[in-house]
C-alpha cells in the first residue's frame, strides 16, 4: 500500500514524504495524512469510481470556498489535474485542515452554535450553484419490504461465530424496530418536503467532518471536509440530521445549534416539524448502518451501533421541541 501511495503522490511532484498515516476518522473513503519536511497535506482515495461524480464534488467545494465556507483547498498536479487515477481508483490531494476535531462526547454549546452558524453559511453559499443534478426521488418502502430486509439481517447476525456485544445491540435494535413497524409504524406515510424547497446541501454534516478553532465562547468551525455526499435536498432535513447524529438530540446543544443557524438564516419551527416527520419515516425504514457493517464488511461503522431498543424519532422530537421554541 505504501508503495502505491508514493507512486500516486509522485504525480503531484511533492518533496519526499517522511510519513503517510491513514486517518481513522472516515468511514467510507480512505484518507491519508502525508507529512513532508515542510508541510502536511491530505491524500484521499475516493470510494467512488465515477470520475464525473468526483469532479462534480470538486466543483461544489470550489463554489463553497468562493462563498466563504472554510474548506481545505484542492491541490492540482503540475499539469493542472485535481484528480488522478491509479490502479483503477481515483485520488485527490488537499491542504491540511486547520483546527482540531472534537469527539462527539466533548461537544459543548459553543461548538454546537458554531456548527449551526457554518451550516447556514453553507446553505447560503450553495444556493446559487448552477446546473444542479435533479433531487433523488426514492420510492417510499413498504413495511413488508423493510420487515423482510430486517429479518434477513437478524438471521445473518444470529449465525455469526464471534458474536459480541455490538451484535447483541444490533439484534435488539432490529427486533424492537420490527415490532414497532409491524404495529404503529405500519400506518406511517412519507411526508413530502415543500415544493421547490430542495437545495444543494453538504450531505454529511456532522462533527467527524468538522475542524474547530478557538476556545471559551470564541469557537468557530475552521474547516469542513468530505463533500462527496453533496446532494440536492431540503436543508431542514440536513439540520435535523445534524441534531440527531452529532448532538444526539441533547436540548442544550440543539438549542445552541438552532440559535447559531438563525443568526445567519431564518429557520421556522413548522419546517423543523415537517422535517422531523420525514425523518421519523426514514429512520424506521433505514438499515443502512447494519447493511454497511454486516453485508459490506465495513467495520469502521461499528462505532455507531449503540445499545437500547428502537424509539421512533417523533418521540425524541416531541421531547426536544420545547427546548427549541
Amino acid at each position: 500500500m505504501s508503495s502505491e501511495l508514493h507512486l500516486v503522490l509522485d504525480r503531484w511532484g511533492l518533496e519526499p514524504a517522511d510519513a503517510i498515516v491513514r486517518s481513522e476518522s472516515g468511514t467510507m473513503n480512505d484518507t491519508y495524512v502525508v507529512a513532508t519536511a515542510r508541510s502536511r497535506v491530505v491524500l484521499r482515495r475516493h470510494r467512488r469510481t465515477d470520475l464525473s461524480r468526483i469532479e462534480w464534488e470538486h466543483e461544489v467545494v470550489a463554489h463553497a470556498r468562493a462563498g466563504g465556507v472554510p474548506v481545505p483547498a484542492a491541490i492540482p498536479t503540475p499539469g493542472g489535474d485535481f484528480v488522478v487515477g491509479h490502479g483503477g481508483r481515483w485520488f485527490s490531494l488537499s491542504t491540511y485542515a486547520d483546527g482540531e476535531q472534537v469527539d462527539r462526547d466533548r461537544l459543548r454549546p459553543e461548538h454546537a452554535r458554531a456548527m449551526g452558524v457554518t451550516l447556514a453559511h453553507i446553505h447560503r453559499a450553495l444556493a446559487d450553484v448552477p446546473d444542479l443534478p435533479p433531487a433523488k426521488v426514492n420510492p417510499a418502502p413498504a413495511p413488508e419490504e423493510t420487515l423482510r430486509r430486517m429479518a434477513e439481517l437478524v438471521a445473518l447476525i444470529e449465525r455469526r461465530e464471534n458474536f459480541d456485544r455490538c451484535d447483541a445491540w444490533a439484534l435488539d435494535r432490529l427486533r424492537s424496530t420490527m415490532t414497532w413497524l409491524a404495529s404503529e409504524g405500519a400506518r406511517l406515510t412519507l411526508p413530502e418536503a415543500p415544493a421547490g424547497s430542495a437545495r444543494l446541501t453538504h450531505g454529511d454534516y456532522q462533527e467527524t467532518n468538522l475542524f474547530f478553532a478557538g476556545d471559551g465562547t470564541d469557537v468557530r468551525v475552521a474547516a469542513v471536509i468530505d463533500w462527496d455526499k453533496a446532494e440536492v435536498h431540503w436543508p431542514a432535513e440536513e439540520i435535523l440530521r445534524a441534531l440527531h447524529y452529532s448532538l444526539l438530540l441533547a436540548p442544550g446543544l440543539c438549542s445552541a445549534f438552532v440559535e447559531g443557524y438563525r443568526s445567519v438564516s431564518p429557520l421556522a419551527m413548522d419546517d423543523l416539524d415537517l422535517a422531523a416527520d420525514i425523518r421519523t419515516f426514514g429512520d424506521v425504514h433505514s438499515t443502512w448502518l447494519l447493511d454497511e457493517l454486516y453485508l459490506r464488511g465495513n467495520d469502521r461503522v461499528r462505532q455507531f451501533v449503540r445499545p437500547g431498543p428502537f424509539v421512533p424519532f417523533s418521540r425524541h422530537w416531541h421531547d426536544l421541541r420545547r427546548a427549541l421554541t
